[in-house]
């Protein structure tokens, strides 16, 4: 049986299958005397209810228990600091009737299309809502036996929330309404000119209502996601290949011409987007006007291998040759069908590694200084704020780093300040506790036969005195892969001084060659919980092994 909009004698059950700018409003004057309200608290411990569930580490809280039939009208839930760990560190699970698996199961912010780990700005659509310090989803969600509503916390810190359910209860449910359903999954792959990437397939009977995408790449080819944007969008229902076919991602969502500037509607939208080195991108599209509907099985998937204006470029396959060209897509599709479950989740990984960039493989490493033209200078002591752009800068902390400092400020401050002593400095932050972060650079080698590789760096002793300190990791990259040279914890100290600032040294292997790459890792670890692991780099350089 298709899942479709069918007119029905309750009015309740019209306004939830009519779409959200549909009969919804024509139904808002019914006067519906049988028709009750129904209200689930969970998670605000704090004051009359001090025997409601909480959010706390490793626990699964129960937002609602709601016995049928009925349909879900609203669910609103809490947004958490920080959004680094807790966006996708808690995740939403709904069970209807009883079933062996979820109907949905997302991490919070995805489900509520605040892409890219918590990064989006405020949106309202008739469906989700992320709003100031909350979320708030009106898909409509009709249950025959029971519904169940959840929030997990899968970190190890407890997390203050306030979530509700609103709900109505019903004499019985019209058998054409499906159940709602939503499943988040991760894509990471290299981009070439012959992918064709399958996103989402799903069995059954229903309608698929909607989908937001999160997409990241460092690539520099893919800058400002050039050849992400394209690739064909094709459908495939019952059996009919490419039954629905859009020629470009950007056109899928309602855009054209790329993925260029903010933008929030009723049903499409691109809530964050930033371009350059490090691109991130969170979009989200509703089919609310025409679902698209499937019978037996419905496939998507985006194929880039027919954009003939793009393949045959010489850059693109250059690219990829050396290993670059890596995209992640988190996705999540949302849809209606006549299963209460039905359908198989894709597992989550650990909660640090769900944070809005994967960690870099050496491959990547490789690949992108292979590509980096050789600085004419054989060091980097970041004396101008464009000395930044000699070097690259892989998985800083998105939202205030990297960044140049001329010279640090006598009583410290945000986002973060080295120790006194030293001008010209380059900041650095880790993306995250399981995502370090790195600066590579490509300097030309000296003529003396004997080298050595000189890193001076501080950390922050302001912010969190005597508790400061971050894992610093050196290596270079040649022919043979990467050899690591050395391994260190800087700890910051416990009161600023010049003495702070520390000057370490590597012998440079034989292999590195006129064009020596170098890599440089920021991790979050050493003696203290991790709480101000910021790097400050006054020098980079290769000098003699007497200088």
């Amino acid at each position: 049986m298709v899942v479709c909009v069918v007119v029905i004698a309750s009015a309740a059950l019209l306004a939830c299958v009519a779409g959200p700018l549909g009969a919804q409003s024509d139904s808002l004057p019914v006067i519906r005397p049988d028709v009750e309200t129904g209200f689930s608290n969970a998670g605000w411990k704090y004051d009359r209810y001090t025997d409601l569930p909480s959010l706390d580490a490793g626990t699964r809280m129960l937002v609602a228990d709601l016995r049928g039939p009925g349909i879900i009208r609203h669910i609103h839930t809490t947004r958490h600091l920080p959004p680094e760990l807790f966006a996708r560190g808690i995740v939403l699970e709904i069970w209807f009737d009883d079933a062996d698996e979820p109907a949905v199961m997302s991490p919070l912010a995805d489900f509520f299309g605040d892409g890219c780990n918590g990064a989006s700005m405020y949106f309202s659509t008739p469906l989700i809502e992320c709003a100031p310090w909350s979320y708030n989803c009106y898909f409509a969600m009709p249950f025959k036996e029971r519904a169940r509503v959840y929030l997990r916390n899968d970190t190890s810190q407890d997390a203050m929330n306030y979530s509700y359910v609103e709900w109505e209860p019903l004499k019985e449910l019209d058998p054409s309404l499906g159940y709602f359903h939503a499943t988040y999954s991760r894509h990471r792959f290299q981009l070439t000119p012959s992918t064709s990437h399958t996103f989402f397939e799903v069995k059954g009977t229903g309608h698929l209502i909607g989908r937001q995408f999160s997409v990241l790449t460092d690539e520099p080819l893919f800058r400002d996601f050039v050849y992400v944007m394209e690739g064909n969008n094709e459908v495939d229902l019952d059996g009919r290949e490419r039954a629905i076919d859009y020629l470009g991602s950007e056109d899928s969502f309602t855009f054209s011409w790329g993925f260029q500037e903010p933008f929030v509607g009723l049903r499409a939208g691109m809530p964050h987007v930033v371009h350059g080195d490090s691109n991130s991108l969170s979009i989200y599209r509703f089919h609310d006007h025409m679902p698209i509907r499937f019978r037996r099985a419905l496939t998507w998937r985006i194929n880039w291998q027919e954009e003939r204006v793009f393949t045959g470029q010489p850059a693109w396959r250059e690219a990829v040759d050396r290993g670059g060209c890596m995209v992640d897509y988190a996705t999540v599709f949302y849809w209606y069908q006549d299963d209460p479950g039905g359908y198989e989740h894709q597992p989550l990984p650990e909660v640090a590694l769900r944070a809005n960039k994967l960690p870099a493989t050496e491959a990547d490493l490789a690949a992108i200084l292979a590509a980096m033209p050789v600085d004419e200078r054989p060091g980097n002591s970041f004396d101008e704020a464009g000395d930044l752009g000699r070097v690259r800068v892989v998985n800083a902390y998105e939202k205030t780093h990297p960044f140049w400092i001329d010279e640090p400020r006598p009583e410290g401050g945000h986002p973060g300040n080295p120790n006194p002593g030293r001008k010209g400095i380059l900041a650095m932050h880790a993306a995250g506790e399981a995502v370090p972060g790195y600066v590579l650079l490509k300097l030309r080698a000296l003529e003396a036969e004997r080298a050595r590789l000189r890193v001076v760096v501080s950390g922050d002793p302001y912010e969190a005195p005597g508790r400061s300190d971050f894992v610093l990791r050196v290596g270079v990259a040649g022919d043979g892969g990467i050899r690591w040279l050395g391994q260190e914890v800087i700890d910051a100290g416990d009161s600023p001084s010049e003495a702070n600032w520390q000057t370490l040294e590597y012998e440079l292997p034989e292999f590195a060659g006129q064009g020596v790459g170098v890599i440089v890792e920021v991790a979050y670890g050493g003696k203290y919980a991790a709480m101000n692991e910021e790097a400050f780099f006054d020098e980079i350089s290769i000098v003699p092994a007497d200088g």
